[in-house]
């Protein structure tokens, strides 16, 4: 506890912080670790809330390559992660489509274009 309220320190799960995603509605409760934390509406008891399940993409393909994950949420962002990542997804499955139809001159200029989209 400080200052009455609970804080976590992501340090003690004695893991490599670069590996660890912590999920929560505030980045209050982490305060050492923001850039470890994805920041999600406080859950009311809706049970049409996809929050979660909206990030399960995100999560997935950060599981499925070795990475620092505080690079990918600086990359996707701490707030509506999941809304960024499955845009970028969804622009790059139509890079895709357009290199189908254009060859690989239009897929190029098309990675470039999000390249700078994304700074």
């Amino acid at each position: 506890m400080k200052n009455g309220a609970y804080i976590k320190d992501l340090s003690y799960l004695g893991r490599n912080i670069k590996d660890v995603i912590y999920i929560d509605y505030s980045d209050e409760a982490a305060p050492m670790q923001k850039d470890n934390t994805i920041i999600i509406p406080k859950w009311e008891g809706d049970a049409n809330d996809r929050e979660l399940i909206d990030l399960v993409p995100f999560l997935e393909s950060i599981a499925q390559k070795p990475c620092d994950v505080r690079e990918e949420l600086r990359r996707y962002g701490r707030e509506n992660t999941a809304a960024k990542f499955n845009s970028v997804q969804s622009y790059r499955r139509e890079l895709i489509m357009k290199q189908q139809n254009q060859g690989v001159g239009g897929f190029l200029s098309g990675i470039n274009k999000m390249s700078q989209d994304n700074k």
